[in-house]
């Protein structure tokens, strides 16, 4: 990922994740509620809104997530330590409907 500049970013609109976001967020009711039609697409429910926290080291992988959740019109908050993230889940544990977490961290792992 090294040296990708902005332009050569090739990020998956909306339409192109149903599938991956739908895997993701199960059967929650509250999940469904959320859910929209994609525009264009097929007669598939896409979960809109979703509250997501991405937790990574790396600033590149956080930009990236982060444009790409946002174009899936999810709610994105990144964190670049895991114990604050931690921290965070636990002042507040309905804050968040998904967390996205790398597994590998200086202050944290597994």
């Amino acid at each position: 990922m090294m040296g990708l500049m902005d332009s050569e970013l090739r990020i998956p609109t909306a339409q192109q994740l149903p599938a991956l976001t739908a895997s993701a967020v199960g059967s929650s009711s509250t999940l469904r509620q959320r859910a929209v039609k994609v525009e264009g697409g097929n007669d598939g429910q896409f979960p809109a809104g979703l509250r997501v926290l991405v937790v990574d080291d790396d600033p590149i992988c956080l930009m990236i997530l982060e444009r790409m959740l946002q174009q899936c019109l999810y709610q994105v908050t990144t964190c670049g330590r895991a114990t604050t993230a931690l921290t965070m889940l636990r002042e507040n544990k309905d804050r968040f409907d998904l967390v996205i977490s790398d597994v590998y961290m200086p202050d944290m792992d597994g």
